[in-house]
């Protein structure tokens, strides 16, 4: 089973990290494989010349551990390991149920010759108080679910196999992109595993830390930002939405449950960039969702905006790629996307397809109000290249499946 799960592009990012001091954070929605990763390291460090009994495991998944979630009784229960045997590896998964965690890591991490390696399923542990006595001394590892060429390949490996990658995509849309999905035969047990999840996630990381009393009303605004992925939110666009539905909810509110849906990885926002002044743009922006499989589960199966579809998809595959992506204000019109890294800026439309000189040029109208050498690139699922000019085509569905941008 291990090998299905194998993850290679993040744990080389793992294995590359020189610096034993520096604290590693594997982060990501529920269920995306971050346990999987961490038992992946453990076996790479075994293979690398590592005693197993140097490594020291806790998972707050277990109930078995429940005892050490007090700060001070976790810090002693290490440190006696420590001092009574050869542990040199520390690894936690869901460190978040550890209370003021950041503060006993940082006091275990000044032990001599102990590397950490934690796991997170909610990005509201990057934002406590505690979190000071880490600063810039750890690096995160964020993971997302199965991007095409992953699902695919763990597709092969239980014996399906696809005509060409479209085939591929629109299955990986239907059933959502967990590991566990993608080694299911059955699409009843899929739906019932998107299902158990998105409870999980509601249960665990939004409703008992956001201390959730109209559970209605959330899943209203949960529904309502899935169904508009991809689409400029407010709000005010929330609240009014709400009001037609009878039901009554307050802009803090609102925005209380979005950062909630943010925080456990269920939701990525996307800023606004003017391209022109440089400068971050005082709008909500748009909303990603970080899984179809789970959007399937809240809103049920039905035709989605295929479009708006594939740019959520894109959207996800540029995050793995370690790109900050953000949507650019041009004059009169906007790019679907900014995409930064090392220092460069790769501008890209999303489109479906540019089956029309209309369609074609309304995509490519964005890109001539930028400045003169601006790497710009165009992405649809056309058959053949469309005549872009001086601008770059690729087949979307190759770009999700791995090919290079």
């Amino acid at each position: 089973m291990a090998e299905l799960f194998a993850r290679d592009r993040y744990l080389e990012f793992l294995t590359n990290i020189d610096d034993p001091a520096l604290v590693r954070i594997i982060t990501g929605v529920r269920r995306c494989g971050k346990s999987a990763l961490l038992s992946m390291y453990r076996s790479y460090l075994i293979a690398q010349g590592v005693g197993p009994s140097q490594i020291l495991t806790i998972n707050f998944e277990d109930m078995a551990y429940d005892h050490l979630r007090n700060a001070q009784s976790f810090h002693d229960h290490v440190l006696d390991a420590i001092n009574n045997s050869e542990i040199r590896y520390l690894h936690i998964d869901e460190v978040q149920e550890l209370s003021d965690w950041a503060r006993v890591i940082n006091s275990l991490r000044t032990r001599e010759n102990l590397e950490i390696c934690v796991t997170g399923s909610n990005a509201s542990l990057f934002v406590s108080e505690s979190m000071t006595y880490l600063a810039g001394r750890y690096i995160e590892i964020p993971m997302y679910p199965l991007s095409l060429a992953e699902f695919t390949r763990f597709r092969q490996k239980i014996g399906v196999t696809y005509t060409g990658v479209e085939q591929a995509y629109q299955q990986w849309l239907r059933w959502g992109a967990f590991p566990a999905s993608a080694i299911t035969h059955d699409e009843e047990t899929v739906r019932q595993l998107n299902s158990g999840l998105f409870d999980s996630i509601f249960t665990r990381d939004i409703a008992l830390r956001g201390q959730i009393r109209d559970t209605e009303t959330f899943l209203r605004v949960a529904r309502f930002v899935f169904d508009n992925a991809g689409s400029e939110l407010s709000t005010l666009s929330i609240v009014k939405q709400l009001r037609v539905q009878g039901r009554g909810a307050s802009s803090e509110l609102v925005d209380r449950y979005l950062q909630l849906m943010v925080d456990a990885h269920l939701l990525y926002r996307c800023r606004r960039y003017d391209t022109q002044g440089k400068q971050w743009l005082r709008t909500s922006g748009k909303m990603y969702f970080v899984d179809p499989g789970l959007r399937n589960s809240l809103l049920g199966s039905r035709d989605f905006n295929r479009g708006r579809d594939l740019e959520n998809m894109v959207f996800l595959e540029l995050k793995r790629r370690g790109f900050e992506v953000m949507t650019g204000q041009v004059p009169g019109g906007e790019i679907d996307f900014v995409a930064r890294r090392d220092g460069h800026a790769l501008y890209l439309q999303v489109a479906l397809s540019t089956d029309s000189e209309q369609t074609l040029a309304r995509e490519l109208a964005p890109f001539d109000r930028l400045p003169a050498g601006a790497h710009c690139l165009l992405l649809t699922g056309d058959r053949f290249a469309p005549a872009t000019g001086e601008v770059k085509w690729r087949d979307v569905f190759d770009v999700l499946a791995g090919a290079p941008l």
